[in-house]
């Protein structure tokens, strides 16, 4: 009777041990944690044009991409990775072939007043989540009656938080830590930043220690942020050197429509802190975020806060002083 005990023991024993080895792979070592998945993020499409000033609700973004729409006007796709509150953010318009590249780099959920039936035509046959003023019955936008349509389209951040519990794809991947680009070799100092994003768009950008930030300023004066009266401060600016051309359609107003050769790797300028950094974007996978490497071919580490990153031709005259 002992030893048919002693022989149950030892079994339970052997069972327990194959148990702890299944969960711990082949080699026996613990198997990692999986990185646990989260909503992807808000990716509103707003316009930057005289009519479209001031905007509202940019200052709150993590990340900001600018690019030439056409006429040498330029549009954003402003990203927000946990949008919350009623601020207004506007004004909302329309879609471009860019947005699709941006949206496949984030998997969020992209918020506009429309697109190019080229542009939609892509939004439905890659199933990608896109809420305009029609879905859901109007629960994600309203119209500002203080401005002229169609430079009136709004939403904020809890309809936005609201839009992606129910659309938004869930994510895994990691963004960059945050902290202090490597020093060596010593960065140039950058306190005062002027290039021409387009032919009408000039852009000037003037560091302030006390606000750790750049204030943003145009052909027509400061950008402003209609929520704060303040004029809108990055924290970070990054502008990427990446070649455009004509996506072979026009857009809504019969104008070429424009679209971006944003894949693989190219220049980059990274401004923080008073700084100017040679950097390198890439976008090598598609299907996850640019990132910028510094000149040690590592991911560059940002300070904490609004990130503006400019799409401008290659070769583009930068003067930083």
């Amino acid at each position: 009777m002992l030893t048919a005990v002693k022989r149950e023991l030892t079994m339970l024993a052997m069972s327990v041990a194959l148990v702890v080895l299944a969960g711990c792979g082949s080699s026996g070592l613990a198997t990692p944690t999986p990185t646990p998945s989260r909503l992807g993020p808000a990716m509103v499409q707003i316009e930057n044009s005289i009519l479209a000033r001031p905007q509202a609700g940019l200052q709150q973004a993590d990340v900001v991409y600018e690019y030439l729409a056409e006429g040498g006007i330029t549009r954003m796709t402003v990203i927000y990775f946990k949008p919350s509150g009623s601020q207004r953010i506007e004004p909302v318009r329309s879609a471009r072939p860019v947005t699709i590249r941006l949206w496949h780099a984030y998997h969020g959920v992209i918020f506009y007043s429309g697109a190019n039936v080229h542009v939609l035509q892509q939004i439905q046959s890659q199933n990608i989540p896109a809420l305009t003023e029609g879905t859901d019955g109007g629960a994600y936008f309203s119209r500002d009656p203080s401005r002229r349509a169609p430079h009136n389209l709004f939403t904020d951040g809890d309809r936005l938080a609201q839009g992606l519990k129910k659309y938004a794809p869930r994510i895994t991947y990691q963004l960059p830590s945050t902290g202090t680009p490597t020093a060596s070799p010593a960065p140039a100092v950058a306190n005062r930043v002027v290039f021409s994003q387009t032919n009408a768009h000039r852009v000037t950008y003037t560091y302030s220690a006390s606000d750790g930030g750049y204030a943003y300023g145009t052909e027509t004066g400061p950008l402003i942020d209609k929520n704060t009266g303040q004029p809108i401060k990055p924290v970070n600016v990054i502008l990427i050197q990446v070649g455009h051309h004509d996506a072979g359609f026009t857009d809504v107003l019969g104008a070429p429509a424009v679209d971006f050769d944003l894949q693989g790797t190219g220049p980059a300028d990274v401004f923080t802190q008073g700084h100017r950094y040679t950097a390198t974007w890439d976008l090598t996978n598609a299907e996850l975020p640019l990132k910028i490497l510094g000149s040690n071919g590592k991911v560059m580490h940002l300070p904490a806060g609004l990130t503006w990153i400019h799409l401008v031709d290659p070769a583009t005259p930068i003067t930083a002083s």
